[in-house]
């Protein structure tokens, strides 16, 4: 029995025809498809990223300790941004103790995905021109590299030290591997891409590390930034700047495509993976009652849900 309860009224319909129920969300499938397109840019074999949909992590590591865990919410896009005449998205992530941002773009023409800089609560960091963080299709193995790339630091705190504004002249390299890591929202199989970028700085070398792990469905589940110390020649210290790891992945539960609410589009959600057995993790989750496998059980537990909202 489904019940529903409105303007204080409650009113139950019983399932008695389940088959038929899929047969219509089939329907509702094909008829309202276009609109589920809405929450994902995709490239080929890739789910792609969710534009303005927000994701709640956890600090685990940052430069002070102050912020260490604490509970953000980050949010890829929707604003836009121009920066030396070229438009990103400000993607920020929000916690009680400041906000940090990063700037990227998709360019679906090279399917890359380019990144301008970020700004922690530790300093600020733009690169010129924009550096390929991400290139499409990813694999484990890939590898990729950029030189001639301008670094500027702003008020950057590294151990005590700040350093109020560098230009340093550097080189990008980024490689892609198979890693497998768990989190608070769960395990998931990913692909860590390994962006190094090093120059040098008033005769000191300065070499900035930014990992970024992906699950299937192009999510970060994992951020991390950290510089090396110069002095340490030999395996040099790495100090954490900042990490980030997915604790949620929506405020409301059973809200699939993330418009913040529930209602017959997270239904469509589900229908597209109808009789489908995920072997990993996915994002969003059509498997809602989690019992392995796809089907009208999760259809009636979304509906169940109508009309939830923020």
């Amino acid at each position: 029995m489904l019940c529903h309860s409105a303007s204080g009224s409650g009113r139950c319909f019983r399932l008695k025809n389940q088959p038929f129920l899929a047969f219509i969300v089939f329907i509702l499938v094909i008829l309202l498809g276009s609109f589920s397109e809405a929450f994902e840019i995709q490239y080929p074999g890739e789910f792609g990223f969710f534009i303005g949909k927000p994701m709640i992590y956890e600090i685990t590591e940052d430069s002070n300790e102050e912020n260490k865990g604490e509970h953000g919410t980050f949010t890829f896009g929707l604003d836009r941004i121009i920066i030396d005449g070229a438009e990103y998205y400000d993607c920020v992530f929000e916690s009680p103790t400041g906000d940090s941002h990063f700037y990227l773009d998709i360019d679906t023409a090279r399917q890359i995905l380019v990144q301008k800089g970020f700004e922690l609560t530790s300093g600020k960091l733009t690169v010129n021109p924009a550096i390929t963080s991400i290139r499409y299709p990813l694999a484990p193995g890939d590898s990729w590299s950029e030189s001639n790339i301008e670094l500027k630091a702003e008020d950057l705190e590294v151990s005590g030290i700040v350093i109020p504004r560098a230009t340093i002249n550097t080189k990008v390299t980024s490689k892609v591997s198979l890693e497998t890591i768990e989190v608070p929202a769960g395990t998931f199989e990913t692909l860590l891409v390994e962006n190094t970028i090093s120059g040098t700085w008033i005769g000191l070398r300065m070499t900035l590390i930014q990992r970024t792990w992906l699950n299937p469905d192009n999510v970060p589940v994992k951020r991390k930034f950290v510089l090396l110390n110069p002095a340490q020649l030999i395996n040099p210290e790495e100090i954490i700047l900042y990490e980030i790891q997915l604790a949620e992945t929506t405020t409301i539960p059973y809200d699939l495509n993330w418009d913040g609410k529930v209602n017959i589009l997270d239904v469509v959600v589900v229908a597209k993976h109808f009789n489908e057995r995920p072997d990993r993790q996915m994002i969003p989750d059509p498997d809602v009652n989690g019992d392995g496998v796809v089907d009208l059980d999760d259809i009636v537990e979304v509906a169940r849900h109508f009309d939830a909202s923020e």
